[in-house]
């Protein structure tokens, strides 16, 4: 379950930033259309994502006692914390390769 519920965690706070992007009618990269995904596609991506997180979370949990799903919020967790890592160090070495150019 531990993989698993990483990835899930991952994906539901990768579907939180191409939300609002697509809302905001902004660019951000996806990989369904690379570097100039416009809105439409930070939606698609942002659904995408979501649906996955929500169905690997979905799995699974009927008969697990308290000691496994503590266990599994730790992993959702740590998904989630690793994938907020990402996206800051990658934003900030966005803005550092701007101010150096």
């Amino acid at each position: 379950m531990t993989a698993r519920d990483a990835l899930a965690g991952a994906l539901l706070v990768n579907a939180v930033p191409h939300a609002i992007m697509g809302i905001a009618g902004k660019r951000c990269m996806t990989p369904l259309r690379g570097p100039e995904s416009g809105p439409a596609a930070n939606l698609a991506w942002s659904a995408l994502n979501l649906a996955g997180g929500v169905t690997l979370l979905a799995t699974g949990w009927r008969g697990i006692d308290q000691r496994t799903a503590d266990c599994r919020l730790g992993w959702v967790t740590v998904g989630t914390f690793a994938m907020t890592a990402f996206g800051v160090g990658y934003e900030l070495s966005r803005r550092l390769r701007r101010e150096t150019a």
